[in-house]
């Protein structure tokens, strides 16, 4: 997930946009898997929501035991050799989001600073943070 704050931030400040601008309603974010960049967007409306880091990484393990039928179906298709390259990468440990956050804050003293410095302006953030806290009406 460092990777990609490192190497994408252009993406990350896009998909935030994305959601910033789309109608009112739901939106759903995903990735291949579902868990590493789509949890580090989670992560990042998360912090602009105001929930707290525990919550955060709490919310970012969850995401494990959804992914079980996945990783099953893609071990399947690998061959055991290449399966055990990619069995690390398959855990979701709290640890995991909170160091990348932590990263965010070492190197750019907060998400809210790399946020900023690579487009994503202060009214926007917090424009975002509103749109998170707005409840959907009953369907």
């Amino acid at each position: 997930m460092t990777a990609t704050l490192d190497h994408a931030p252009d993406q990350i400040v896009t998909v935030l946009g994305a959601i910033l601008d789309a109608p009112p309603g739901p939106v759903l974010i995903h990735c291949h898997a579902g868990k590493d960049r789509t949890g580090l967007i989670a992560a990042l409306c998360s912090e602009l929501a105001g929930q707290s880091r525990d919550q955060i990484a709490a919310d970012y393990a969850a995401s494990g035991p959804q992914l079980t039928a996945f990783y099953a179906g893609m071990q399947a298709r690998h061959t055991p050799e290449r399966w055990a390259k990619l069995a690390p990468l398959v855990p979701t440990h709290p640890g995991d989001i909170l160091r990348t956050l932590d990263n965010l804050d070492r190197a750019w003293g907060s998400p809210r600073a790399y946020l900023s410095a690579h487009g994503l302006t202060e009214a926007e953030q917090d424009a975002l943070a509103r749109r998170l806290h707005t409840p959907v009406p009953p369907t």
